[in-house]
């Protein structure tokens, strides 16, 4: 018995089949029509819908093709297919931990695909999630031993975990079976120069870019190997390239500025963000290695001018940590509080070593003017501990600490000093800005804060010299 297709089904086949085309054309926004038409026949809703999803999220419309993706679940929630659509969405949403439960069901619907696999891997390892994610890139890369772009997502797995050499090995054999893929060379020496072999980092990117790869990548990696060997100078003309060939790019532009001696009020979010994210997971250890003091100088600072509360008599908070980091300062000061202590940082990394040192009554990822601005309750202590090195300009974040002080409240913060002569402030190559001492007092003076103490102290180690700095204490002038 012969099956006749109705007008229905026929006319779903084609507006399916042609907008699957156009998303494979990458043209979603002409895909979309079809897909309200589609949405529109028997039957049809769901699949109209996933496709939906894809065409939003390849417009970047992120919100609503997540909710498309949610109107697909909605007809099945063990569709692997729509799991793996929105995982994606989500990720790309910064929802992280949404994007890897959809990725898990997407698994547990169909164990069988390594592309769920390769999917939950790379979602584990945006979750920092490092052994996790390797088990599971693991698999879809035995599934699929030819994908090298799967290989290379494999050995970044465990490179931030830290296993350089397992990385270098998959990093390898990226590079020899596309010797032309710039990404392959980039990440071999990013590996290299984590793993402290920066020689080695140099001579892989700049054997990259002799082969005539114009990548921002290789320029970048590059450049910081050779800030690593305390060669700045020689890093200038490679950050200029780097940001050069990825406009847009924030972390990149920052340091170009840096390096060129551009003056700009402050580092991007996104350098910020991205810096400390990077940096998370070895932060500590890197700083101790550099004899890194604020947090101990800011304790001792406290003791001093709070002796009740050194003494044990009383208790400090409530206490704002402004870009608070992997939590060092309520590390410093835990034994002192007896208010809630806040933390606010761009970095969600830090964030994430912040929240497991169970000393904060609240974590928050924010730019910290963007959180002053919004208000928070009067706090007795505001620390800021290396975090105005970011902003060259400090009248509007002074003044935003000064209005969200109690009354009897104090500022703490470190700076980088600036030698006399040189201007208010200046953007070093470091990527990091020194202020002059009498810029400083002048902007806390316009805030309304009276400076209690000032000193000058060594910060940390960088290369072969010591950050010579500045710690200030100042209060709420009365009104």
């Amino acid at each position: 018995m012969s099956v006749v297709a109705t007008p229905d089904a026929l006319l779903g086949a084609r507006l399916h089949a042609g907008a699957r085309q156009l998303l494979q054309d990458r043209r979603p926004a002409e895909a979309l029509p079809m897909l309200g038409r589609l949405a529109r026949l028997p039957g049809l809703a769901p699949a109209a819908a996933l496709m939906q999803a894809e065409a939003f999220a390849a417009l970047e419309r992120l919100p609503e093709a997540e909710a498309a993706a949610d109107l697909a679940l909605a007809a099945d929630p063990e569709w692997s297919a729509a799991r793996q659509v929105r995982a994606r969405i989500r990720l790309a949403r910064g929802q992280v931990k949404g994007g890897i439960d959809d990725a898990a069901a997407a698994v547990m619907a169909t164990p069988w695909d390594p592309a769920a696999k390769a999917l939950l891997g790379a979602a584990l390892l945006e979750g920092r999630c490092f052994d996790e994610a390797i088990w599971f890139l693991g698999e879809a890369v035995r599934a699929a031993p030819a994908d090298i772009g799967l290989r290379a997502r494999f050995g970044q797995a465990f490179m931030l975990a830290g296993r350089h050499e397992a990385a270098a090995e998959q990093f390898a054999l990226c590079r020899s079976q596309a010797p032309d893929r710039p990404r392959f060379v980039a990440l071999e020496a990013q590996n290299a120069l984590l793993a402290g072999d920066g020689a080695a980092a140099i001579s892989l990117a700049e054997a990259g870019l002799a082969a005539g790869i114009p990548d921002a990548s290789l320029h970048s990696i590059l450049a910081h190997a050779l800030v690593a060997a305390g060669r700045v100078a020689d890093a200038a003309p490679h950050f200029t390239a780097a940001a050069r060939l990825s406009p847009g790019n924030g972390y990149l532009a920052h340091l170009a500025a840096a390096a060129a001696g551009e003056g700009t009020e402050r580092a991007t979010e996104s350098y910020v963000a991205a810096l400390f994210d990077g940096y998370a997971p070895r932060f500590e250890q890197s700083l101790i290695g550099l004899g890194y003091r604020v947090p101990g100088l800011v304790r001792r600072m406290v003791e001093r001018h709070w002796p009740a509360i050194a003494a044990g008599e009383a208790k400090l908070g409530p206490v704002l940590d402004l870009g608070c980091g992997t939590g060092l300062v309520g590390v410093a000061l835990a034994d002192l509080l007896g208010g809630p202590l806040t933390g606010i940082d761009l970095s969600r990394g830090m964030l994430e070593q912040a929240a497991a040192k169970h000393l904060y009554a609240g974590l928050r990822q924010a730019d910290i003017a963007a959180a002053l601005r919004e208000g928070l309750p009067p706090q007795a202590l505001i620390v800021a501990a290396d975090v105005f090195i970011y902003l060259g300009r400090l009248e509007e974040v002074l003044r935003l600490c000064g209005k969200t002080l109690a009354p009897d409240g104090a500022l703490l913060f470190s700076l980088e000093r600036l030698a006399a002569g040189e201007g208010s402030w200046r953007l070093g190559p470091s990527g990091r800005y020194a202020h002059a001492p009498d810029y400083v007092a002048r902007c806390l003076a316009e805030a309304g804060l009276a400076v209690i103490e000032q000193r000058e102290e060594a910060l940390r180690l960088e290369t072969d010299h010591a950050v010579e700095g500045m710690l200030i204490l100042a209060r709420r002038m009365p009104c």
